[in-house]
């Protein structure tokens, strides 16, 4: 009896075991937490601070009346265009846009708006004027600014939390000439105001250091070359009344800058 209750003993041990090994496996790990990939999709606004520079001189023509130049605006009857720098310019303003990303995908398209202080200018002595003690002569002045604007798609690609992007769109610039001369008891003053309307290109690369927060540096190329005429009346002498016109090219302008933005 007594062997045969140890061997039933033994049996059933043999018999529960596999079931007891199945209740002492090792416990299951959570699986890590994984952060959602960085989305660029949303409404930003930002400031910005950079600088600007013409990619060549001004050039402006000396007043003509009708087909031929006034001569006594020029030295010994020749005239020559006068070429001028605009030096350069600090920038600052503001942005406005939106960003779409679709979820899973790289690429970021946006729409933004700019609008900034620019201010490219100076005002030289008319290189055909007579010389210094004659007469005062002639004077250009040029500028483009204060104030310009910039409605622009922007095009990006996406690592994570950096941005690679083109932007491209219209500006809208102002601009001003003008042209004043006195020789004797003759004067002209010419001039031109206008807005232009025209191009703008560039790109740049854009760091979100935080889920609201990114900061960006970027180039943007802004096409003011231009052609166009002032206008004025002659006062005294043989030119009293008579209608003077000149042509003036304004350079097209670099940028670069630094910015800010929010994303809501």
């Amino acid at each position: 009896m007594k062997s045969f209750g140890l061997a039933a003993l033994v049996a059933g041990a043999m018999i529960t075991a596999p079931a007891f090994a199945a209740d002492m496996r090792m416990p299951m790990k959570a699986a890590p937490m994984v952060a959602p990939a960085f989305n660029w999709s949303g409404f930003y606004i930002g400031g910005f601070v950079g600088g600007a520079g013409a990619d060549r001189n001004a050039v402006s023509s000396e007043p003509c009346a009708g087909p031929t130049c006034v001569s006594l605006f020029t030295v010994g009857g020749l005239v020559t265009p006068n070429s001028y720098s605009l030096g350069n310019s600090f920038i600052g303003g503001g942005t406005a846009g939106y960003n779409w990303q679709a979820v899973g995908s790289p690429w970021v398209f946006g729409l933004e708006g700019e609008v900034g202080y620019l201010h490219l200018q100076s005002s030289v002595r008319d290189i055909n004027a007579p010389p210094p003690g004659l007469s005062p002569g002639g004077f250009d002045s040029t500028k483009i600014g204060d104030v310009y604007g910039v409605i622009a798609g922007r095009l990006g690609y996406s690592v994570d939390q950096v941005l690679f992007y083109a932007k491209g769109g219209v500006v809208f610039v102002e601009k001003s000439y003008d042209y004043s001369s006195t020789v004797g008891v003759q004067t002209a003053n010419l001039g031109n105001s206008h807005t232009q309307t025209t191009w703008a290109a560039g790109g740049g690369i854009e760091w979100a250091f935080a889920r609201n927060w990114s900061i960006k540096g970027e180039y943007l190329y802004i096409d003011t070359r231009e052609t166009y005429n002032g206008a004025g009346v002659g006062v005294g002498g043989f030119i009293g009344g008579a209608a003077l016109a000149s042509t003036h090219t304004d350079p097209g302008v670099h940028t670069g800058k630094f910015g800010i933005n929010y994303r809501f």
